[in-house]
């Protein structure tokens, strides 16, 4: 976690998803650990349904200072809204792969209902993006949800990525730090319909 701890990334998380509402998924590391593998993260991350102009103009209604920030075409980069809100930054990504709204799971934070990207869609956000870390997450996730692994390994491989998911999960030292921890926030997981 960041030096400031779990709490100020949960306010934030909490905090962007009511500005963002229904048009809007935690992913990233945050997400990752609401799908049972806890890492260290320290920004938070969302995926919006909206244009990113409309969710830019959102948090700059709520007195959120942020940047619409248009990516490098000739780089296969991507625009985002980013910003820092008391030290944690932030990211709003637009919707790189299909994600099915409706199977968002819902984690509770300080009683309050937070939603998550469902696993297969964040397994695809990750595997989209193929940073190392996003490819050790898919695997860890895998290792920790058996019952995906044949629909990652065939998203992998539409994405050019199996051989290298393949290699972690192979690997023994992720293997063995892989267990099923409670969701983020010890929050029980509710699928919305």
């Amino acid at each position: 976690m960041s030096d400031r701890g779990a709490p100020d990334l949960e306010r934030v998380a909490l905090l962007l998803a009511d500005v963002l509402g229904a048009d809007g998924l935690l992913v990233g590391g945050l997400a990752v650990g609401a799908h049972g593998y806890v890492r260290a993260t320290d920004d938070v991350d969302f995926v919006v349904k909206v244009p990113l102009a409309e969710a830019h103009k959102r948090l700059r209604a709520r007195g959120i200072d942020a940047t619409l920030r248009r990516g490098d075409r000739s780089e296969s980069d991507f625009d985002t809204v980013q910003g820092t809100i008391d030290g944690v930054r932030f990211d709003i990504l637009p919707q790189l792969v299909p994600i099915e709204w409706r199977h968002a799971i819902e984690v509770r934070l300080a009683r309050r209902r937070l939603r998550v990207v469902d696993l297969d869609g964040l397994v695809r956000l990750k595997l989209h993006a193929q940073g190392p870390r996003d490819l050790m997450d898919v695997a860890a996730l895998v290792l920790a949800h058996p019952e995906v692994r044949e629909r990652a390994r065939e998203a992998a491989r539409a994405y050019g990525a199996l051989d290298r998911l393949d290699g972690w999960l192979a690997d023994p030292r992720l293997a063995r730090g892989v267990r099923r921890p409670a969701p983020l926030g010890g929050a029980k997981r509710r699928r919305r319909r």
